[in-house]
């Protein structure tokens, strides 16, 4: 007779980062659970391949999968492993709203972080762009208007940026959206803009933040008209940043982020 089947490594893991391990090790395990890659009836790795991926305690890893237990995504069997409980994924938006209402304060917290980062972002993205145009008008009076980056065009990383949300638009406009997909365009927006502003250690913090907050994203995106208000904020945001006005990226910025905010402290799981 064979064993139950061993879930592999959810691809994506990723070693520790400046938030506490704990919350990665949770999200990324709720990932999985959620996307199918760790499937009802496997067992989780080890608590030892668990520490080796991410380079933690076994405190950590023990704390992340109580957690686990606790919204009943997995069951702790002694002496034989973690494994997957049936029907995780279809109570996973339930699990979630009892993860959310116990752990509501780190979430708030977290994207307190998150909108100082994304304004100091957007901002950044604006002075890129209003140093750009300067620098075409006075290209222009030299007669030099057929140079790369004339004519009014934004600089290269603004560019994308401005291609990274037509990505989300497009995505988020789909008759029938799919919501993992609108998420990780919604990241790549926002990276894209802290890149667009040049910040390298920006990007770089920025990059692991949005990541430890897919699962919170991805329930929010889901939600009725979530996604179309998401783009309508992202174009203000964007169209700030072109007119090279650094207050109205912030203040736009700010905007966004406040009511994903409100939205997680006012979340009440269904009774």
């Amino acid at each position: 007779m064979t064993g139950p089947r061993k879930a592999q490594v959810v691809p994506g893991f990723r070693a520790g980062t400046w938030v506490s391990a704990t919350h990665q090790i949770r999200e990324q395990l709720l990932r999985g659970i959620r996307q199918g890659e760790l499937a009802p009836g496997s067992a989780l790795p080890s608590e030892r391949e668990l520490c080796e991926v991410f380079g933690v305690s076994r405190v950590s890893v023990r704390e992340a999968i109580a957690g686990l237990e606790a919204m009943g995504l997995v069951s702790v069997r002694h002496g034989r492993g973690t494994f997957v409980r049936e029907g995780s994924a279809a109570r996973y938006e339930d699990s979630f709203g009892r993860y959310l209402e116990l752990h509501r304060g780190q979430l708030v917290e977290l994207l307190a972080v998150r909108g100082a980062l994304d304004r100091l972002a957007a901002q950044q993205a604006a002075v890129a762009q209003q140093a750009a145009a300067a620098q075409q008008a006075a290209d222009a009076q030299e007669g030099a208007d057929a140079r790369e980056g004339a004519a009014g065009r934004p600089p290269e990383r603004v560019a994308r940026m401005v291609e990274a949300h037509r990505a989300f638009l497009d995505a988020a406009a789909e008759p029938r959206p799919e919501f993992d997909r609108i998420a990780e365009l919604d990241v790549a927006f926002h990276v894209s803009v802290a890149r667009a502003g040049a910040g390298g250690l920006l990007t770089v913090l920025l990059t692991d933040l949005h990541g430890l907050l897919t699962e919170s994203r991805l329930i929010t995106l889901a939600r009725p008209g979530q996604a179309s208000r998401s783009v309508a904020e992202h174009q203000a945001i964007v169209d700030a940043i072109l007119a090279g006005d650094p207050a109205e990226a912030g203040r736009r910025s700010d905007e966004h982020v406040a009511r994903v905010r409100r939205w997680i402290a006012d979340f009440r799981a269904p009774a």
